[in-house]
């Protein structure tokens, strides 16, 4: 006798049995009682979350002989018929199979003629969103004025892909991830049937594993008593991936944190092909300390979030260190590299190792705020230092660029191998006075940037996220701001080079600054070798002085 896998032998024959998708059951199980059963439903949700169960459930109670019924009764032919898949009236379609437009034509013919045996002749289309746009062309018509004995159940995991001319047509029910311990309480009671005797833990280590999914975990439940038998450890879990992703997750995480690349390349998975799955760890990671230190811990836990009180507060505490910001950041960087992955795949391991070492430096994660907060203390410092009777030997003179310009000074160069030495002479009283009013009422360059910044995530979301990752305020003098912009792709520099966003970002960063400001983004991929950027070369000439490299 063939094995029946987990899966399969333990779906839920009734809408009771159905774990953590009650708001679904709930409107099924009213729309029978109350006679409003609709023509079309369509489920969607993650993978293993119910969606196909959840149609099949519906044919068989309306289906019943007793019904029908908000419970089927599960021992009338029709039940037992379906249990068994030998019900002629109840049609399951793969529409990854049944793509073209011809395979939907036979459908509508077909559902003209009366069911069989049964009450309904129904029709449940799995992944639907794999149909043709012809296909669902020629299902229109059936499908939003039906025969009276036909009933269509749809379910799908990319709801997004299904036209909005089906939608309408349809009731959309959604089935969501389930709660871990949900899933760990499911695979204790099937372990009690199976006469398993798994250690503590073992249920809740499956259940975090499987994102979500109830199939999933029963899988890896199959997976583990086929590897060790009946009495399955925690230990013996590793064993499934080889690895402790978990662990391996928050190593490199601590890694990123301490900016370690050589103790985060060593914390990556040694097998090849597991890139995939372990970026998806991390994001589980991240998002769970992000979730624990926003929510502080209070509430029920998510659908991906442990039911441990200790796990939560850990989890918390963790997020509140690293900072909700810095890992909005991180978190959108490792979505992009997942995103490159599916695209180049044969390169994931290197596109995995080029996105972690970059999230190990902190300024490609800072938040803005701190990175505004960094450069008011560094120009009030370069302020004071300017007032001083001379500088020291290898200072830099004030950020402001009004200060610079209003502070002549000459240069003393001892040797050809000293650093430049500056020694401003007094500036006359009312140019002083000019230069404080103009720089009051004009603000300091970090506010006019933070500003701009903040405007352009508004008007163009794209722009902002290139300009906050690539670009740094090099200059702002007058009316011209120098943008640096490092490690541009080349769609990046096309888009930035494009002459409409040219003129959105003049608009956007001369509303910020309160006057006509031009903005020149310098790459410096594009840099001549040697040159030094805009703002030295400025302070050289105002000194008139010489760079020594």
């Amino acid at each position: 006798m063939s094995y029946l896998v987990l899966a399969r032998k333990y779906r839920p024959r009734t809408f009771a049995e159905v774990a953590g998708q009650s708001n679904v059951t709930r409107v099924l199980r009213g729309a029978i009682r109350e006679g409003r059963i609709g023509h079309s439903y369509l489920f969607t949700g993650p993978r293993g979350t119910g969606k196909t169960t959840s149609a099949r459930l519906l044919a068989k109670a309306i289906n019943c002989e007793e019904g029908p019924a908000e419970e089927p009764c599960g021992t009338c032919e029709r039940c037992l018929a379906l249990d068994s898949g030998a019900e002629v009236d109840v049609i399951e379609i793969d529409a990854a199979t049944h793509t073209g437009v011809d395979h939907i034509r036979d459908l509508r013919d077909q559902a003209s003629y009366v069911p069989v045996r049964a009450r309904y002749k129904i029709y449940i289309v799995d992944e639907v969103h794999m149909l043709s746009t012809g296909a669902f062309n020629a299902l229109l018509k059936t499908l939003e004025e039906p025969p009276a004995h036909v009933k269509f159940l749809f379910a799908t995991t990319e709801l997004h892909k299904v036209p909005d001319t089906i939608l309408s047509r349809c009731q959309v029910l959604h089935l969501t991830p389930l709660p871990v311990d949900v899933i760990a309480g499911r695979l204790d009671e099937v372990f009690k049937l199976e006469g398993v005797e798994a250690e503590a833990g073992v249920s809740a280590e499956l259940a975090r594993r499987a994102r979500g999914g109830m199939r999933d975990a029963l899988s890896l439940a199959d997976q583990l008593l086929a590897l060790v038998g009946d009495t399955p450890g925690l230990e013996d879990c590793e064993r499934l991936s080889g690895e402790n992703s978990a662990q391996a997750a928050e190593a490199v995480v601590n890694c990123i944190l301490e900016g370690d690349q050589e103790g985060l390349l060593r914390a990556l998975p040694s097998q090849e092909g597991r890139e995939t799955e372990f970026v998806a760890g991390l994001l589980e990671h991240l998002r769970a300390c992000l979730m624990a230190a926003l929510c502080g811990g209070s509430g029920p836990p998510g659908p991906l979030l442990p039911a441990d009180p200790e796990q939560m507060a850990a989890l918390a505490a963790r997020g509140k260190a690293i900072g909700a910001r810095r890992m909005e950041l991180m978190l959108q960087d490792l979505l992009h590299a997942r995103e490159r992955m599916r695209l180049l795949p044969s390169h994931r391991r290197l596109i995995l190792e080029v996105a972690l070492l970059e999230l190990s430096h902190p300024e490609s994660t800072m938040d803005l705020g701190q990175l505004a907060a960094r450069l008011e203390s560094l120009e009030s410092r370069l302020g004071s230092t300017s007032a001083s009777p001379a500088f020291q030997s290898g200072s830099v003179p004030s950020a402001s660029p009004e200060a610079s310009a209003s502070a002549p000074a000459r240069v003393s160069q001892p040797d050809e191998t000293a650093p430049v030495v500056l020694q401003p002479q007094p500036p006359p009283a009312a140019k002083e006075s000019t230069s404080r009013t103009a720089r009051a009422s004009s603000g300091s360059a970090a506010d006019v940037w933070g500003a701009f910044l903040e405007e352009m995530q508004s008007v163009s979301p794209s722009l902002h996220a290139i300009v906050l990752k690539r670009g740094n305020l090099e200059s702002y003098r007058s009316n011209r701001a120098v943008v640096k912009m490092k490690g541009l792709t080349p769609d990046e520099v096309s888009m930035i080079t494009e002459r409409r966003n040219q003129k959105l970002v003049n608009k956007v960063f001369s509303s910020s600054a309160g006057k006509d400001v031009e903005v020149e983004f310098e790459d410096t991929a594009q840099t001549r070798p040697g040159s030094q950027d805009p703002f030295t070369e400025e302070i050289a000439r105002s000194f008139d002085g010489r760079i020594i490299d």
